[in-house]
């Protein structure tokens, strides 16, 4: 191995590093300042007994390779919370017969999720997400409110039994996830626990206000049960 070769290799490990690595390890180290700031515990590889209680949401149905890292999490005597970032892989490598050789047929997804557990709820099991057009393609059920069109036209709600959903979102539950705006928010729940996300992992400033957010919608959920 010559010289240029060495370089080379050197050259290619720093653009490997500062591309791949760098922003991991920058990001894990802004959500651990941030959880000292707001006093919470940091674990930087999650915790895999939280993925136990995770596997009944239909997000974490998706995948079976799958991990948590950077979970801040918190305990008080009623309610569980934990924010953390969720990575998952969909696909397989495909065998390519024109070059003789396997390609990468996979997709890789990374999010930012907040949780939560807790006394004051009793769901029934429900996905809401923000509605698409390939939803529409693939029919999938649809829990839709003739009052509420711009609710309806805006969220894709699934789950069962179907009577205890209708009755759960109440039209004050329903003007809320109306007035939400500023962020594609998707929300899973089923007995004492709630999920909430978006589609991409968020940038570490925006942790308060997101967690903001996932408080507002376990307020407005634990009212609308409140109020059956």
């Amino acid at each position: 191995m010559n010289l240029q070769d060495v370089i080379m290799i050197i050259v290619l490990g720093f653009l490997v590093f500062y591309f791949f690595w760098w922003p991991d390890l920058k990001r894990t180290r802004s959500l651990k300042s941030k959880a000292k700031e707001l006093n919470f515990p940091f674990y930087k590889k999650g915790d895999d007994s939280l993925l136990d209680k995770l596997k009944y949401f239909y997000l974490f149905s998706i995948s079976d390779r799958h991990k948590i890292k950077n979970m801040l999490h918190h305990e008080t005597e009623d309610i569980d919370t934990a924010f953390f970032d969720y990575y998952y892989t969909i696909g397989e490598h495909v065998y390519c017969h024109s070059s003789g050789s396997f390609e990468d047929g996979t997709t890789r997804f990374r999010q930012s999720i907040i949780y939560f557990c807790s006394t004051k709820l009793d769901l029934p099991q429900f996905v809401l997400q923000p509605e698409k057009e390939f939803h529409q393609i693939e029919d999938l059920q649809d829990i839709d409110f003739i009052d509420y069109p711009k609710f309806s036209d805006k969220y894709l709600l699934r789950g069962n039994p179907e009577k205890s959903i209708r009755k759960l979102f109440n039209k004050e539950l329903i003007k809320f996830f109306e007035s939400i705006s500023e962020l594609e928010l998707s929300v899973e729940g089923g007995g004492d626990q709630i999920i909430i996300y978006n589609q991409k992992r968020i940038d570490p400033k925006e942790l308060n206000k997101f967690m903001d957010k996932g408080m507002e919608v376990f307020y407005n959920l634990t009212n609308a049960l409140n109020l059956h």
